[in-house]
């Protein structure tokens, strides 16, 4: 258990969303309206048969995208049991405990798409998740990545307890860096709000 400087508790990203599971879908509105769904333009504009995983998946938000698109199958692969327990039960959907920290429990280039939204600040070693996600990716597909600049934690309650989940503020150039140092093909897209840029989508090709 950590405390910040005014004795906030920090937890760490396993305790902090379970403890909030049952309240997560309560912010899908206002994350919707926030990403706009950008990521769409960066996706292969033929979705027949083919494998994605969503590292970070929480709840089903981005699955009810792909819900009724031909892909094969969506993996969702977080660090919270209580929010992939929220996941539907179909044939297409497969659910998977990871820990981004640790090697991926997965096979080597089985993966045609990598998704990873607002999670990069929740890792600490970048340089070990961008080695999993190269070894599972196929040659010639593409991660996707959507980083929120953000700056601290966000101060969180429910049950009057008063609490933040533990953040590292990687810049854009360190993720860029570990990137190509991993192999991988590097675009980044500013997204910005009233001339401010807030966040990125990162295109890692293999």
């Amino acid at each position: 258990m950590w405390y910040d400087s005014k004795h906030v508790e920090i937890k760490t990203p396993k305790e902090g969303y379970n403890f909030i599971a049952d309240e997560y879908g309560k912010h899908h509105n206002h994350l919707d309206s926030f990403d706009r769904w950008f990521f769409l333009r960066f996706l292969p504009r033929n979705l027949d048969n083919i494998n994605i995983i969503d590292l970070w998946a929480w709840d089903w938000r981005i699955w009810k995208f792909f819900k009724d698109k031909p892909i094969k199958k969506y993996t969702a692969c977080d660090i919270s049991e209580k929010l992939l327990k929220r996941h539907p039960w179909t044939n297409k959907v497969e659910k998977v405990i990871c820990d981004l920290e640790k090697k991926l429990p997965f096979e080597k280039e089985i993966y045609d798409v990598v998704l990873s939204f607002f999670v990069l600040e929740h890792v600490e070693n970048l340089e070990l998740l961008f080695q999993e996600v190269y070894k599972i990716l196929k040659s010639w597909w593409q991660r996707i990545i959507w980083h929120f600049l953000q700056r601290r934690e966000f101060l969180r309650k429910k049950d009057k307890e008063i609490f933040k989940i533990r953040l590292y503020n990687h810049r854009l150039q360190d993720i860029e860096k570990i990137a190509k140092n991993n192999n991988f093909i590097v675009d980044s897209f500013p997204i910005t709000e009233k001339n401010t840029t807030i966040w990125y989508i990162i295109s890692l090709r293999k």
